[in-house]
C-alpha cells in the first residue's frame, strides 16, 4: 500500500480531471459511430469538441502548476507524460470525428467499430488507474489494470491487422480504401496513448512502492 499524493491533491485533481475528460471523449466517438439520427451524431461531435478544449485547458494548468510548484507528489516528468498522453487521446478522437463525418461512416455497419469498443474499456481501466494514483491505492489492482491496457492494446493491433487484411482485398474504390486506413491508424494512435500512460503509471508505482 502506499499514498502517491501525501501532500498536495491540486495535481491528483488535475489528472483525474484529464482522465475523465479522455473517457468522455471515447464515449462520444463509440456514440458517434453508433448514432441513428442527425441529433444524436450533432450531440456526440459536440461532446468530442468539447473534450479535446477542455484536456487542452486542463493540459496547460498542469505544465503551469508543474512551473510554479516547487515539491511535487512525484517525478514531475512523469505528471507532464501522464498529462501529454492524455491530452493527445481527445486530440485524436476530434480528428477521427471529423474523417467519420466528412466521409459518412456511421452506422452498425462501420468496420472499426471494434477498434472503438478498445478505447473505450480502455478509457475505463486508465480512470481506475488515476483514481488508484491518488490515494493508498492498492499496488496489485494498478499493475493489474496495467497489464489489462497492454492486453487491451495488443488486442487492438490483432483487430487493426484484420481489418487491413480485409480491407486489401476487398472490391472497395481507392479513395474509400485510403480513409478507411487512415482511420484505423489514427484509431491505433488512441489505443498506442492508453499504453503509453500506463506504462508510466507503472514507472511510478514502481518508484514509490
Amino acid at each position: 500500500m502506499f499514498s502517491i499524493f501525501p501532500r498536495d491533491k491540486k495535481f491528483h485533481t488535475l489528472l483525474d480531471q484529464l482522465a475523465g475528460i479522455a473517457a468522455d471523449a471515447a464515449i462520444n466517438l463509440h456514440a458517434l459511430v453508433h448514432c441513428s439520427t442527425p441529433h444524436d451524431e450533432v450531440a456526440a461531435c459536440s461532446g468530442i469538441v468539447a473534450a479535446k478544449s477542455k484536456a487542452k485547458a486542463v493540459s496547460m494548468e498542469i505544465t503551469s502548476e508543474l512551473c510554479r510548484s516547487f515539491i511535487t507528489p512525484f517525478d514531475r516528468e512523469d505528471i507532464q507524460a501522464i498529462a501529454d498522453h492524455l491530452y493527445k487521446i481527445p486530440k485524436i478522437t476530434e480528428k477521427i470525428m471529423d474523417r467519420v463525418r466528412i466521409h459518412k461512416l456511421t452506422g452498425k455497419n462501420t468496420d472499426f467499430i471494434p477498434q472503438i469498443d478498445l478505447i473505450k474499456q480502455e478509457a475505463e481501466a486508465m480512470r481506475d488507474i488515476v483514481k488508484e494514483l491518488s490515494v493508498k491505492g492498492d499496488t496489485k489492482r494498478i499493475l493489474d489494470k496495467v497489464a489489462l491496457l497492454h492486453q487491451l492494446e495488443q488486442k487492438g493491433d490483432d483487430v487493426r491487422q484484420s481489418l487491413l487484411a480485409a480491407l486489401y482485398t476487398s472490391d472497395r474504390d481507392v479513395r474509400d480504401l485510403l480513409v478507411r486506413r487512415d482511420i484505423y491508424d489514427m484509431l491505433e494512435k488512441v489505443v498506442d496513448r492508453y499504453r503509453d500512460v500506463a506504462g508510466v503509471a507503472m514507472q511510478i508505482v514502481l518508484k514509490n512502492s
